[in-house]
């Protein structure tokens, strides 16, 4: 009786750890892009509009300083009509090839409170895929460009212009523009919404049943 009794208890636990893992694998099914929220703004617009043949470029941020010496980087912002916690990011680009990303953490001051998430040293294919470990929801990203296949180009075309002299001419810097088809965010899934996509899926399967049938 008593190892019936103990056969019967692990059943159950190995019962409830299958469940439990199965609602683990749900919720982490990807989400819908965040980026195509009806409400979400980027710094530039072709980034985020869906369209994989429209390109946009990194600009410097306002309070960028041109000043002799001065290096800033190029930048781009999303924000989201809602906080979501974003598990990946897909960008993609042909000339990125180093960039950090960053997460507003909703300081009081706006554009002071941004936490890096991210550090891109090396490029390695395009689409760029992300995995983010993040835990706070957030609805503002930023992506920093450090540098791209572009800067060595810019150079030599600054020092064209300067008559091939070592000094930089006033305002000019040495960073190019990041250029950008798309920049996809996403989160998990819940599991209601897994269960509703799982259960249009089958209405659909069943109606083409049906269909075929007739």
């Amino acid at each position: 009786m008593f190892i019936k009794n103990v056969i019967h208890f692990s059943l159950i636990c190995f019962a409830v750890v299958l469940v439990g893992c199965s609602a683990l694998l749900s919720q982490q099914e990807w989400s819908e892009n965040y980026s195509l929220l009806e409400g979400a703004t980027s710094t530039s617009p072709s980034m985020i509009d869906g369209d994989i043949n429209t390109i946009g470029e990194t600009s410097l941020p306002a309070t960028a300083s041109s000043a002799m010496g001065s290096n800033p980087a190029p930048e781009v912002v999303i924000t989201l009509p809602e906080e979501k916690v974003i598990r990946r990011i897909v960008i993609h680009s042909e000339n990125l090839k180093t960039f950090d990303i960053f997460a507003d953490q909703g300081g009081i001051v706006k554009d002071t409170d941004w936490k890096l998430i991210k550090e891109i040293k090396t490029v390695e294919s395009n689409p760029i895929e992300i995995p983010v470990l993040i835990s706070h929801p957030t609805n503002r990203i930023r992506l920093r460009v450090l540098s791209t296949t572009d800067d060595a180009n810019l150079k030599r075309s600054q020092r064209a212009r300067s008559g091939g002299g070592g000094v930089r001419a006033f305002g000019q810097n040495r960073r190019a523009q990041g250029k950008i088809k798309e920049i996809e965010l996403y989160g998990y899934k819940t599991v209601e919404q897994t269960k509703q996509n799982t259960a249009a899926e089958n209405r659909e399967k069943e109606l083409d049943d049906l269909l075929n049938t007739e």
